[in-house]
């Protein structure tokens, strides 16, 4: 009767209807005429149960972790593991003083794979000490099979019998060619019970262990994890794992504990950062005791987070119109606002942590006592993990898992960069507030979705605050390693060696090899402006060419105007017209400031409108213009001021975002001669003002921008230097002296000044 039903055939009928396009549509589009179906069953045979259990988890320690993860879901607030590998019969264990299970969540729950007994309504509400539940796909404990071919049961309810049953993995996918067809388990009720006589509590017991000779190092990586499950920076967490190993204390004997290392830390910074999306954080350098170095704090301080630039590579094409309902931060990582919004943190919630970083030099190592136990311990322990409700969120910071990219940052841009190997980090979530950061089912990290880039870009921010926060005292660090005073700059240390020859009547032999160390100098100079500039240029071409492929993509997705379309394929093709003299040989020709500027200006044409801002350019005013002639690589000298420009866009938006205010940010460009002093083109803007020590200007690497390389300023000088003029950076207000600026422009004047003729 069952095959019968299982194979009832059908007359189909040919009745059409019709789809939103007009188009006749038919039970199945490929037939044309009337047809014959049957319902066929789709089965599923029960070796899949084998094959979600090897490979759902990468390794042995995580089928454990998802075991401990059962027991914080079940309000356990201890827990148990136990590596009994030298009994007669080898086991791994975990035992919970948790809520228990009745016989109905073990036959409704614990045997039904892909259950949503933790995903519907009643199971997202909070357990009585607190909890949401971490399982929610139904399928981890298939991985126990990871470690072994048997697994017992036993648990029981406060009040309640005991129960119990037993799984041979390999007979009960026997016992049955397909689910359904008669998998069944034993449950046995024990109204005396054996293993848990006074309260309530689940034990899980693995034997026919597919592992049994664990090295020296896999106790100790298990040892290592089962540590780091819960949160060790939180004193006064309701929930505790052990790990216990009959017969190989001594493999985890030698382990130093966390505290101890951190207290080795040089530097340590706490941060939170609430939904509104301020961020409060504090800083501490705590070095050793070397040399002269010494200790600072600072903080707490709340403010807006700045952001850096989204990761090219992550970038998405943003729709036409934002989803109905989305607030104004879910453009995702394409939206270039300056600080984190309430609606970057949609479906992320707060975030909180710190961040413990080291100095990997020996000599500071040594300085903290235990160089070599520390730098064994730091190989093993360093990285960026995450914690949700204090539990773990694998692989997040273990080894190799650089899921900040922060390695790469520092090969990039290493100075005052940490890489993962010299942090041990945490970001703190909350799972009730973090929905849209949805777990891999095997484990690996969040699905890599909006939610999850932005989280990455928040976090690379905080990382960028710390590293301008720690880079003084970095500084100080090197300086006393050296165990000098910052050497003097290579043209007055020249200089110096010219007037000791002077002094000791050598300077006919020492002034001809410093003539030709000074003319080696300067070649080696030029070209490295040259390309230096020409590299730094590229990152704004391909940013620009981005920006405005990715418009008329938008654009002509949402049926635009042609019209539209042909404008912005124009402006593309100025763009590369505007950038092509940046990228070729560059000799000295007589221009105009006027033409400088306007090609400068031409490079930021669409970030104007796009970021709201108002530019002036008095040297094209017939009113206000000064316009002279300079003989000087043209392409250098617009790279130079359109650097510039682009930093005035920056701070002037920083502080209409960070103020609130209504002023709209703002940019002047104006130009001066004067027959004494020469000529000048000075860039204006209203932005915070200059926000490092002057005696910084200039520096290589000196930066307070959120990602910022601190290398713009640094080539405009050389630029400078190179064709005889000088560069300077002022309060605008100091202008007023030559010429009458707005007041509205009380930020920063960046002063390009160059010689009479």
């Amino acid at each position: 009767m069952a095959s019968t039903a299982r194979h009832k055939f059908h007359h189909q009928s040919t009745q059409t209807s019709i789809d939103p396009n007009g188009y006749p549509l038919t039970y199945a589009d490929s037939f044309r005429e009337s047809h014959v179906t049957k319902s066929v069953p789709f089965k599923v045979q029960s070796h899949i149960l084998k094959l979600l259990g090897d490979q759902l988890i990468g390794h042995d320690r995580l089928a454990v972790f998802e075991l401990v993860k059962n027991s914080y879901d079940a309000d356990a607030r201890t827990v148990t593991v136990t590596l009994d590998l030298l009994a007669p019969v080898p086991k791994i264990s975990v035992r919970d003083d948790g809520i228990g299970m009745s016989a109905d969540t073990i036959e409704n729950a614990w045997l039904q794979v892909g259950t949503d007994s933790k995903r519907n309504a009643d199971a997202r509400r909070r357990s009585p000490l607190g909890r949401f539940p971490l399982g929610e796909k139904g399928v981890g404990r298939l991985a126990v099979q990871k470690l072994g071919d048997t697994i017992r049961l036993v648990t029981r309810q406060q009040g309640q019998p005991e129960h119990s049953f037993k799984i041979s993995w390999g007979a009960l996918i026997d016992s049955a060619r397909y689910l359904g067809d008669g998998l069944e388990v034993q449950v046995a009720e024990h109204p005396s019970p054996e293993e848990f006589t006074s309260k309530s509590g689940t034990l899980v017991e693995i034997t026919d262990l597919h592992h049994t000779d664990w090295s020296r190092r896999e106790i100790r990586d298990l040892y290592r994890l089962v540590t780091s499950l819960c949160n060790p920076f939180d004193d006064a967490s309701s929930f505790k794992v052990d790990l216990e190993l009959p017969g190989n204390e001594t493999a985890v004997a030698d382990l130093p504990s966390l505290d101890d290392m951190l207290a080795s830390a040089v530097w340590k910074f706490d941060y939170a950062i609430a939904e509104s999306g301020l961020i409060t954080w504090s800083y501490e350098f705590r070095p050793p005791r070397f040399k002269n170095l010494a200790p600072q704090t600072k903080g707490p301080v709340t403010e807006k987070l700045a952001l850096i630039d989204p990761d090219p590579d992550e970038v998405r094409p943003r729709p036409a119109t934002r989803p109905a309902g989305r607030a104004e931060g879910e453009e995702d990582v394409e939206d270039d606002h300056i600080f984190v919004r309430p609606g970057d943190l949609e479906g992320i919630g707060p975030i909180s942590g710190c961040i413990y970083a080291f100095h990997r030099r020996d000599e500071i190592l040594k300085a903290s006592g235990a160089p070599q136990q520390l730098k064994k311990w730091l190989e093993q322990q360093t990285g960026v993990r995450v914690y949700r409700d204090n539990i773990r969120v694998f692989n997040y910071g273990e080894a190799g898992e650089d899921w900040l990219g922060l390695d790469a940052r520092r090969i990039n841009r290493p100075a005052g960069k940490l890489g993962a190997q010299s942090v041990i980090a945490q970001v703190l979530l909350d799972l009730a507030k973090s929905p849209d950061l949805k777990e891999k089912t095997n484990r690996e990290g969040f699905d890599e979705n909006a939610a999850f880039r932005r989280l990455k870009r928040i976090g690379l921010s905080v990382f960028d605050l710390f590293q301008r926060q720690h880079g003084e005292d970095r500084s100080a660090i090197d300086r006393a390693l050296k165990g000098d005073e910052d050497p003097p700059p290579v043209q007055a240390a020249l200089e110096r060696l010219e007037a000791l020859g002077k002094k000791h009547h050598i300077e006919k032999e020492v002034k001809p090899v410093l003539q030709a160390i000074k003319a080696e100098l300067k070649t080696f100079q030029d070209v490295m402006v040259s390309s230096g500039l020409a590299g730094m240029n590229l990152a704004l071409i391909f940013h620009e060419i981005v920006h405005s492929i990715d418009r008329m993509q938008r654009r002509l997705q949402a049926g635009a105007d042609p019209e539209e379309v042909r404008r912005e394929v124009d402006h593309l093709r100025k763009l590369l017209e505007t950038f092509k003299p940046l990228l070729q040989r560059d000799p000295a020709r007589n221009v105009s400031v006027h033409d400088l500027v306007r090609r400068a200006i031409g490079l930021h044409e669409d970030r104007f409108a796009r970021h709201e801002v108002v530019v002036s350019n008095w040297t094209a005013d017939t009113e206000k213009r000064h316009d002279f002639s300079l003989s000087v690589p043209r392409g250098l000298m617009v790279a130079a001021i359109s650097n510039v420009i682009d930093n005035a866009i920056y701070w002037a938006r920083f502080r209409r975002e960070r103020d609130g205010g209504s002023a709209p940010a703002a940019i002047l460009v104006l130009a001066s001669w004067d027959e004494e002093t020469g000529g000048m083109i000075a860039v204006c803007d209203n932005g915070p003002g200059f926000q490092l020590p002057r005696d910084y200007l200039g520096k290589p690497f000196s930066t307070t921008r959120a990602g910022g390389m601190g290398l713009g300023l640094f080539y405009c000088k050389a630029v400078m230097e190179s064709i005889g003029g000088s560069m300077d950076v002022v309060d605008a207000s100091e202008l007023n002296e030559l010429v009458d600026l707005p007041a509205a422009y009380d930020g920063t004047a960046v002063v390009f000044r160059f010689q009479k003729k």
